[in-house]
């Protein structure tokens, strides 16, 4: 079982942690003052039960005596001497359970009440019988509480040994008759004075208590180096999330703030010297405070809160505005502490009021922006709602129109944009409106529909209305457009539902061909083709085979040994040459074509990899970089599983890398993809990993290998404080959940060396080698050329 599955929330570990042992980390005696302080209430609780049991045991004896025909046999010597040590074991017992923590600072106050337990216990064998008593098994319980208690070994034994010479000098006293022995009924008073039996009875009793020792001591030893792991894990994610660029913050149930980390105390400055007294709504400020404290009481209630907006008091007096959500731990089903996650907008608040402050109109076309845009589309919603009635989003995209403006320039293009809003607004009723969306983009809202099929009227007017000809500087231009269209409540009741809806199903027109409508249907691909000319473009790579494959290898940092092969495609183009990567990928994922590439890379790297195995290389992954677009089909997983399967390698020699951002996209269905392919015994790997948003609130859901630390943060380790933290707190982050680390971008023996003692797992650049062609692979990995020199150092 994957050991991160057993890795209860981060959150609820240091809830634990900061309601047992407080916020601030301990020193080594005070840890080992508070775990003895912890242990001796834990023992005394126990003593109490085992009191309380053995009260209720001499009690029903007692009365079973007392009306039989043996009667009550203890003189009042014997009572008298029970009654003392009741009261000695209920006296200390009261002393561990009250004053624990004053007991704790004494080094030998645990070797001191076992040595007590075991007097109490000595003399209770002797109330009931000496050697033919039944209770000698309480020995084996004090010996339980020594190897719970003493953190030495040594002593749990010496003080087994305690038990036993007590028990023995016992026996041995009453055998000489140097105490008199107590008669108990039924039981032969020939055995008190048999030594081979008292002999026997000693080295049972000596053979049991140091089985019980060996036994006790090794699973403290056990739990007690579990208990270690745990702190040391939590100290490192401690150290991970004040690291972090996220504010984040843990309150009481009353609102006082128990932890803050750096990003949230530089973020509201000097405010953090009253947070403990004014409290975490006290930080908020008055215009927001409402909303926070209404989230706060839902996320006490149990409820699940939505992400929203707040602003902190800065300490210069500033608003620090933030978008998060709080969550709430609990304990034993009862809330315990509340988590507040939180990304600074600040800066995106402000360029929104600087949008604001702008005019509503588009300064080329006359036409609405985006801004009177949204606020006429969230008026018709409402209209359409207190009517119940219908409004539809038209999102339309001119088709071809970067040709026209990049071969006839940007003002004959913005003359056309000019020409097509007017003959936008000539094809819709006043009611209706027309905004520039942005580009060559624009939108239409048909408000008041009685019917949702109404709005296809509109749609097929508007393609109608572009129909004719521009004539512009002297140029006939044609604008044929691509029309998506989304319907209110049908497709989403909010804004954002509808044009994300109305944009997909302008996308798969375009895919279409353009020069149509169609409206949104859920089957929809939301990445449709975008540009027909560049998806034909790329489709003549694959037919001409144009594309090349580069392989770049991953090393274990510690044994050297070449553990990957990570495919990269290179685009030999014929008229541009080498074409990067970096220059075609965006442009292949917005027409689509990237699936196909993708597929082609699967397929060339697996049946490499495995042309490698049949030259005598040892078996080694390939990992294939796979786009969020390829991601998303439907039938990823099958097409995925077809190709590896057809090329006859081991699922297991393949990897996938897939940037963290591409995960936060849509982490619903992403989870359940890449839960089928681990599945399959594929190994995924999260690539850029720190440039997006998945380390606090979302990585745990993912099935995931490995963590790619983004080679922004290697580049500048070794001059960059901020950056070298970061990646000590990644790497620190992946070791606690589990997954290996990888570094890409290491190019020099500094890095190496940061990333060594940092305990990173595998390390990938220059340092090692730069991507090699296929027919050159063998030989390296043949040569051993890295591992070589690694050793050599």
């Amino acid at each position: 079982m994957n050991r991160a599955s057993d890795i209860f929330s981060w959150t609820e570990s240091l809830s634990r942690r900061f309601t047992e042992r407080g916020v601030a980390p301990h020193s080594p005696e005070q840890r080992v003052i508070e775990s003895r302080s912890e242990r001796i209430r834990l023992v005394a609780l126990v003593r109490w039960v085992l009191l309380a049991v053995l009260a209720l045991y001499a009690a029903l004896a007692a009365s079973t005596f007392l009306l039989s025909s043996y009667g009550f046999f203890l003189t009042t010597e014997q009572l008298l001497l029970l009654g003392i040590i009741v009261a000695v074991v209920v006296i200390y017992n009261l002393a561990c359970n009250l004053k624990s923590d004053l007991l704790a600072g004494y080094r030998y106050s645990c070797h001191f009440q076992i040595l007590l337990d075991l007097l109490a216990v000595t003399a209770l064998i002797h109330c009931s019988g000496g050697v033919s008593s039944w209770f000698w098994p309480i020995y084996m319980i004090v010996t339980l509480e020594a190897a719970y208690l003493l953190d030495n070994q040594r002593d749990v034994w010496m003080l087994g040994v305690v038990g036993w010479a007590l028990y023995s000098l016992l026996i041995t006293a009453e055998y000489s008759k140097m105490i008199i022995a107590v008669q108990m009924p039924f039981v032969e008073d020939a055995l008190r004075h048999n030594g081979h039996f008292m002999l026997l009875m000693a080295l049972w009793v000596l053979i049991t208590n140091a089985v019980t020792a060996i036994i006790a001591n090794f699973l403290m030893s056990v739990i007690r180096r579990e208990n270690s792991l745990v702190r040391e894990n939590e100290e490192r994610l401690l150290g991970f999330i004040d690291n972090a660029n996220d504010l984040i913050h843990c309150i009481t149930l009353e609102g006082n703030i128990l932890f803050m980390n750096s990003a949230m105390k530089n973020s509201i400055g000097s405010m953090t010297e009253s947070s403990d007294v004014i409290g975490f709504l006290g930080l908020v400020t008055t215009n927001t405070r409402e909303i926070a404290a209404r989230e706060l009481n839902k996320c006490l209630g149990g409820k699940k809160t939505e992400p929203f907006e707040l602003a902190f008091k800065g300490g210069d007096g500033q608003e620090i505005w933030a978008e998060g959500n709080l969550t709430c731990s609990f304990k034993d089903g009862q809330p315990a502490l509340l988590w507040g996650i939180w990304r600074d907008v600040t800066e995106r608040k402000r360029a929104q009021e600087r949008l604001f402050s702008l005019a509503h109109n588009d300064n080329l076309t006359g036409l609405p922006n985006r801004i009177l845009f949204r606020d006429r589309l969230r008026q018709s919603i409402a209209y359409a709602n207190r009517l119940k009635r219908f409004c539809a989003l038209l999102f339309l995209d001119l088709d071809r129109f970067k040709i026209i403006n990049d071969s006839l320039g940007h003002p004959v293009g913005d003359r056309l944009l000019q020409s097509v809003a007017k003959s936008l607004l000539a094809s819709v009723r006043e009611v209706d409106t027309v905004a520039r969306f942005g580009g060559d983009e624009f939108t239409i809202v048909v408000s008041n529909l009685e019917r949702p099929a109404d709005v296809e009227v509109v749609a097929a007017k508007v393609l109608e209305s572009l129909q004719k000809p521009y004539l512009i500087d002297g140029h006939e231009l044609f604008a044929m457009a691509s029309i998506g269209i989304s319907i209110y409540p049908e497709h989403g009741e909010d804004i954002d539902a509808l044009i994300k809806k109305a944009d997909i199903a302008m996308y798969e027109a375009k895919g279409q061909g353009g020069d149509r409508y169609l409206v949104y249907d859920s089957s929809m691909d939301q990445n449709s083709h975008k540009r027909l000319l560049l998806e034909n473009g790329l489709r003549k790579a694959l037919i001409r085979d144009e594309f090349r494959l580069v392989y770049q290898p991953k090393v274990d940092i510690v044994s050297g040994q070449i553990t990957a092969m990570e495919a990269l495609i290179r685009w030999d183009h014929p008229e541009f040459g080498l074409v990067k990567p970096d220059e075609f990928i965006p442009l292949a994922e917005e027409t689509g074509i990237i699936v196909s590439i993708g597929e082609w890379v699967l397929d060339r790297a697996c049946r490499q990899n495995m042309e490698w195995i049949t030259q005598g290389v040892a078996q080694i992954r390939v990992a294939v970089n796979i786009s969020g677009y390829h991601l998303q089909q439907a039938d990823f997983v099958s097409r995925l599983e077809k190709i590896v399967a057809a090329t006859g390698m081991p699922f297991d020699l393949l990897e996938i890398e897939i940037t963290e951002s591409v995960i936060m996209q849509n982490p619903d269905f992403t989870i359940g993809v890449l839960n089928q392919i681990q599945a399959m015994g594929i190994n995924i790997s999260v690539d850029d990993f720190g440039t997006g948003y998945s380390s606090l609130a979302h990585l745990k859901r993912f099935s995931v290998n490995t963590l790619k630390i983004d080679k922004a943060f290697v580049r500048d380790l070794e001059s960059n404080q901020t950056d070298a933290a970061i990646t000590s707190a990644i790497i620190a982050m992946g070791n606690s959940l589990n997954l290996k680390v990888i570094a890409e971008g290491v190019e020099t023996e500094g890095q190496y060396t940061f990333l060594q003692e940092a305990m990173c797992d595998e390390i990938q650049g220059y340092l090692i080698s730069r991507p090699i062609p296929p027919e050159r692979v063998a030989g390296f990995i043949n040569s051993r050329g890295w591992m070589v020199r690694n050793r050599s150092k």
